[in-house]
């Protein structure tokens, strides 16, 4: 069922990053003369090899910027939590306490367990275990609880970053190593010359909420023990299961805090040698009562610049007008979108599409803009 009409739930947005000259994704070697060209990741669309960047690494960028512009927040990374019997790394994982830590309410995690649904017993004399989950095991034996995994769904969702420009956009840098003795070596890199287009999501309503459900739990009951002794948590009983909500819930909080660290975004490979700023030059953002990600495939590729698809902009906002929360805002860098289309997105600025207002104005203050709507 969707929300209520004027209840934001989420955030869905779209964004153009200007990769000109740019290597932020690395697809491997390629054959060639010497064996040795890097070229960036692609995918083939028809006859066109179309450079990306896979949604994982853009998200790694953002979640370093994140850290970087939040330093009194405790961080949280990717260790070992589980060994094989040869004693080697089967299982990663966060703390994935996601009360104390924003990183692991905002994008998610995963435990999965051996033998999920079984009893503890049951599972234990039927299969051997690593080192954590043969503890688990020896605590819930003695209750004859079923085995649980671990599971967070990310709120923050994202697609892959895709590049407008399907041919023309190739380059190849050559360099060489320089030796104080012998032949220099040669190196190549394959770049791209295009903008980078990506969408993704913010389920607003699940920061903070935690939903334990039949096998599958999204706050570790050790943690639901803790949590609930000092008053951090408030549980709510459901047909379903139980229901977490932090007291003091801090949704608004760090929804800004990585919307803004979605503003000044950077990272990216080979910086040291084509020095990109992924920073998004335009953005489109605005909150929603549903988690449709409605603004896709919204820019078009010219030789003056990129474009907003405008008719396909103001059609959005018309079949979605009944589930948009507020203004929808585009956020512009100038100088970035062809000078006839700029125009244009600025002459919707404080106009109605259907009973929508669209404010256009620079990326970090639509974003900015947006964060002062949330409640």
């Amino acid at each position: 069922m969707s929300a209520k009409r004027n209840e934001l739930t989420h955030i869905a947005g779209t964004f153009l990053i200007q990769a000109e000259g740019a290597f932020l994704n690395g697809g491997g070697l390629v054959k060639g003369e010497y064996g040795n060209t890097t070229a960036p990741k692609m995918f083939v669309d028809f006859k066109d090899k179309v450079p990306y960047v896979s949604s994982q690494a853009w998200k790694r960028w953002l979640r370093n910027t994140f850290q970087e512009e939040n330093p009194d927040l405790p961080h949280t990374e990717l260790k070992q939590i589980g060994t094989s019997e040869k004693g080697t790394t089967n299982k990663i994982g966060t703390e994935m306490d996601p009360v104390k830590f924003a990183e692991d309410d905002i994008f998610g995690y995963m435990r999965a367990q051996e033998g999920q649904g079984k009893s503890a017993k049951e599972e234990d004399e039927t299969n051997g275990q690593d080192t954590e989950t043969e503890a688990n095991l020896e605590k819930d034996k003695k209750n004859n609880k079923k085995i649980k995994s671990v599971m967070r769904p990310a709120p923050f969702v994202a697609s892959i970053l895709t590049s407008l420009r399907k041919n023309g956009w190739q380059g190849l840098d050559k360099a060489y190593v320089h030796l104080q003795e012998g032949t220099p070596q040669p190196y190549n890199t394959e770049f791209y010359n295009t903008q980078l287009q990506g969408i993704f999501g913010l389920n607003y309503s699940r920061l903070g909420c935690f939903r334990n459900e039949g096998d599958r739990i999204e706050l570790d009951e050790k943690y639901v023990e803790r949590y609930t002794k000092d008053g951090t948590i408030i549980t709510k009983e459901t047909s379903a299961g139980k229901h977490y909500e932090m007291a003091d819930n801090p949704r608004k909080e760090r929804a800004a805090a990585i919307l803004k660290a979605l503003a000044v975004m950077r990272g990216g490979a080979k910086q040291a040698q084509f020095a990109t700023d992924v920073t998004p030059k335009t953005i489109v953002l605005a909150g929603l009562n549903c988690g449709n990600l409605i603004f896709n495939d919204l820019f078009n590729d010219s030789k003056e610049g990129p474009i907003l698809k405008l008719n396909t902009f103001k059609e959005v906002i018309e079949d979605y007008k009944d589930r948009i929360v507020g203004n929808v805002f585009i956020g512009i860098r100038d100088g970035y979108l062809s000078e006839d289309n700029k125009q244009e997105v600025k002459s919707l600025h404080n106009r109605e599409i259907g009973d929508i207002v669209v404010i256009v104005t620079s990326p970090i203050d639509a974003i900015n803009q947006m964060l002062e709507t949330l409640s």
